[in-house]
């Protein structure tokens, strides 16, 4: 794996990589992704829907993630990963995925995509996936220092 990368992503679905089940990616999310796993990351995609339901959207857009987890508790979740893969990220879009990271002690990449509002305590932001490799280059101090 390639330095300065985290040993996990924790990815939302809805509003991160889709709109919406169904909708189709937003442009580069998946290629994002792909780019991440192709270095050695872990993916899960973390989401509050129900396992079959999140497995059959992702398969939809033709990802294959690694771990797919529905839960109620993302910060359980985040935790988990942690203690299997080390340093991870997490990207969402909502200010509960952010209480989820912060509560594991995990750095958060906030998904702008549709406009919403910046989140003081995310550590980055996105308005569009084009910009996620130079925000995790930014921010790879904080996987290998950790």
């Amino acid at each position: 794996m390639m330095g300065g990368l985290p040993g996990f992503l924790a990815l939302d679905w809805n509003g991160t990589v889709v709109p919406w089940f169904g909708e189709p990616p937003f442009a580069g999310a998946l290629e994002f992704v792909r780019g991440l796993q192709a270095a050695g990351v872990h993916v899960c995609v973390v989401s509050h829907a129900e396992p079959s339901q999140i497995e059959a959207d992702v398969n939809r857009v033709g990802f294959k993630a690694d771990e797919i987890c529905g839960t109620g508790n993302k910060g359980g979740e985040f935790d988990r990963l942690q203690q299997h893969w080390g340093n991870g990220l997490a990207i969402g879009d909502t200010a509960m995925d952010l209480r989820a990271a912060v509560r594991a002690g995990m750095p958060f990449l906030q998904a702008r995509l549709e406009g919403q509002p910046m989140m003081e305590m995310a550590h980055g932001c996105i308005n569009d996936w084009a910009e996620a490799p130079l925000i995790l280059r930014s921010m790879a101090g904080i996987f290998t220092s950790a």
